[in-house]
């Protein structure tokens, strides 16, 4: 693999991510509100939690781990230590957002424990846990621009991150 193949894999693997985060994930967050939970039926907010458990959040992760490994492929062809440094911090941030979106499958998996045992009333403070779990997340996600920034100066071409 060369160094433009490895940055092409870093870019379509960050791109799938960020596609996966908007036409899959985000539908999913306006769910997050009580408000709108109360317009499901029980079978519906029971499989929204499912979905979100077993399919939903590991597919996020699954994209998170992607860009990882083409991020690590990638990080031999840098050319100086300042290069390499960018793309290490680069995959450290991609470790903590994987921990992150597996502590919010956590929560989600406590979460439907509780409403199957208490009811919808019970679940406000997952769902608090949820949302500040994803701000956490956001947060953690927007510093990629500037790694991707500091790339850009080097000379690399950028992801479409809209």
């Amino acid at each position: 693999m060369s160094g433009q193949e490895g940055w092409r894999r870093v870019l379509k693997a960050f791109e799938d991510w960020i596609t996966y985060e908007s036409t899959e994930f985000g539908p999913y967050t306006g769910y997050f509100s009580l408000d709108n939970l109360r317009g499901l039926t029980s079978k519906e907010r029971v499989g929204w939690m499912y979905s979100m458990y077993e399919e939903i959040i590991p597919g996020r992760v699954e994209r998170c781990r992607t860009a990882g490994v083409a991020f690590e492929d990638f990080l031999p062809y840098m050319p100086d230590p300042s290069a390499r440094e960018v793309v290490q911090s680069m995959i450290d941030l991609i470790q903590v957002l994987s921990e992150d979106i597996l502590g919010m499958s956590d929560t989600i998996h406590s979460m439907k424990e509780e409403y199957q045992s208490g009811g919808l009333d019970e679940i406000v403070p997952y769902l608090k846990d949820l949302g500040t779990a994803e701000e956490n997340i956001r947060h953690h996600m927007s510093l990629f621009s500037q790694g991707f920034g500091k790339l850009r100066a080097m000379g690399l071409e950028m992801p479409d991150l809209e």
